[in-house]
């Protein structure tokens, strides 16, 4: 079931989100995203 879905789900985060923002956004999107997966990737005090 979840591989039948999954090429309507690209399809649609194309549509809804990627076609919407400019390539700096996306840039900006990227930093942020590396940020927050370094803080997950960090072991807790």
């Amino acid at each position: 079931m979840i591989e039948a879905a999954t090429p309507r789900h690209v399809e649609a985060v194309r549509e809804l989100f990627l076609d919407n923002v400019t390539p700096s956004e996306l840039r900006l999107l990227a930093r942020i995203s590396e940020r927050v997966v370094e803080k997950l990737d960090e072991e807790p005090s």
